[in-house]
This record gives C-alpha cells, structure tokens and sequence, in this order.
C-alpha cells in the first residue's frame, strides 16, 4: 500500500469519495491538517477522484507530476498573491482540456493574503459546474470568516495506528527510532518521515528525558546549558519535542494509564514533576517558543527553560 492508499483510509478522503459518487460532492471544500505531507497527498488524491474517478493510471500519475493540463496547484512557492488568484480567475471559464472538470487547489491557504482572499470571494460563491476547488490550510487562522463560509471544510485526522505501522514498515531501522518517530510523529506522515529520517529527533528526546530527570538545582544548569547550545539550530524542535513529552506526562499523571510507548522510559519521569509544575512548564515553553519565533536569543531562552524546569522539580506536589 503506497502513501496515496494511506490517505484514501482516512475518514476525510472517504467523506468526500462517498459525496462524489452520490455526486453530491461540493465544489469548493477546506482542507485542514497541520500536516504538509498529509495535505499534499490528498490533494493529489482528491484531484485524481474528481478528474478520472482514480480508474487512468496515467492521468493519476500526472497530477501526481502536477503536469495535468486540468489541475492547477498554486502558488508554485510561497503565499497565494493576488497575481495567482488572477491565473485563477483567467482559466476558470476555458472548457478543460483533457478531462470533464478543472481542479484549483490553493496551498498554505492560511497565509494567503487578505487581497486575494476577497479577490477569490466571489468566485467561490459562483463557481462553475465543472470546476473544483481544494483549499488546503494549516490551520483555519488567517483565514477570512467569508470564505470559510463558502467551503465545506474538511478536517484530516491522524493516520490509524494499522495504517501509521504500514508506513513506518518502509522504513529500515531501529526499535528504538521507530519508538521515537511513533511519539513525535502523532500519526502524522510529513511529522513520522521526518523523525524517522533525522536522528537529532531521537537525539533530542534522549536529551530532554535527561533534563527532566536530572537538572533539579543550579550545579546542572551550565551542564546542560552547554548542551543544549550544541543543538541551537534545532531549537525550535526541541521546545516542540519537550512540550510533547510534558504533554504525555500529563496524560499518564491524570489518566494513570499505562505508556504506550515501551522504548521510551516515561515510567522513569511519574514523579519527577507535580501535575502544577508540568501545567506550569507547558505554559512557560508557549511563552519561549514565542520569544524565539520573535528572534530573541537562544542563549536566553535555553537559560529561561532550565532555570523553570529546575524550579518546577523542586516545587511540592
């Protein structure tokens, strides 16, 4: 089973099969994932639905390609513009070429700028019969309350752990990385392929383990100072990584459930912080990954993280 299988399982792509052959498929539909990979993947599947009902190899592989005469993906890099919202509005009435429909699918749509959105509104509202579109988004900020309106929104849930197990099995490595990816990937294939293929993921695991276990007063800070320095390129990852893991220690603290992630040691951490510190720490780190989006120096943030965590391993519970 390739990627392009992988998506057809998920409930999102089913949903919209399941219109299409009623054909009571909308014609302008949102997509939601956080997932780049994920969105990408049921765009393409998405358009080879509509275009040849998955059932022309060939034309499937095109827009795979993204050569299809009838598909359209836009911007080709960066934020949707008005200048792509014209390429748009320039093509939508020409009859398809190849196919019985066109498809327009409008990438990193959260971004696009509030111009082209409203430069966009009124196509929405009148699109043609033979025209789909796909916006595809991050997340629904950013996005005008207007469009949203017009779209039928489709939001893209985490592969299924039979699903998630046969796109990893591609992978050859360890139990370990795989123990890792499973964690950090969240389901999520653009997340999962990520961790499986750049061992600093497993690296900075290991490490922020280390400092939730072990830095508990000032002797330990420089110690993991100069750590954490070593991986300043990978700073951003690693306060993600971190409020992962004081996430799930959260989940096993409140829900005493059993962890589901056996190579990974969180047994080893069910007393080293109160649930108040952890809600405390989670906080803290929405704050830092602020400050550093914000381009405030590594030092300082590492610092601040360090000195928190020690603080909230001496709080009582």
């Amino acid at each position: 089973m390739d990627r392009l299988d992988l998506i057809k399982t998920t409930k999102a792509y089913q949903s919209v099969a399941d219109d299409y052959h009623k054909q009571k498929l909308p014609h302008c539909n949102l997509l939601v994932s956080p997932d780049l990979m994920s969105r990408e993947l049921f765009a393409i599947a998405f358009a080879s639905l509509v275009v040849c009902d998955d059932k022309n190899s060939v034309v499937m592989q095109n827009i795979a390609k993204k050569i299809h005469p009838d598909v359209y993906f836009l911007p080709k890099s960066g934020t949707l513009k008005v200048e792509d919202v014209e390429v748009v509005l320039d093509r939508i009435n020409y009859f398809p070429m190849e196919a019985d429909v066109k498809v327009f699918v409008l990438s990193n749509f959260s971004s696009a700028t509030t111009q082209a959105q409203n430069k966009l509104l009124k196509t929405l509202e009148e699109t043609p019969p033979n025209v789909y579109f796909l916006l595809c988004s991050e997340k629904d900020d950013g996005i005008l309350p207007t469009i949203k309106s017009r779209c039928r929104r489709l939001e893209l849930e985490p592969l299924s752990e039979s699903a998630l197990n046969i796109f990893m099995a591609d992978y050859n490595t360890d139990e370990k990385t795989i123990e890792v990816a499973n964690f950090f990937g969240r389901g999520e294939m653009g997340r999962t392929d990520f961790a499986l293929t750049n061992k600093v993921v497993g690296e900075l695991v290991d490490l922020a383990f280390d400092i939730l276990k072990k830095c508990k007063s000032s002797s330990n800070l420089l110690e993991y100072a100069v750590k954490l320095l070593k991986y300043k390129d990978n700073l951003a990852l690693f306060l993600q990584i971190y409020s992962d893991i004081l996430g799930e220690m959260l989940r096993l603290q409140i829900l005493d459930e059993k962890n589901n992630f056996a190579k990974l040691d969180f047994d080893s951490l069910k007393n080293e912080l109160s649930t108040d510190a952890i809600l405390i720490l989670i906080a803290r780190l929405t704050r830092l990954t602020e400050m550093l989006a914000r381009a405030c120096h590594s030092t300082l943030i590492i610092d601040d993280l360090l000195i928190e965590t020690c603080k909230c391993a001496n709080m009582k519970s």
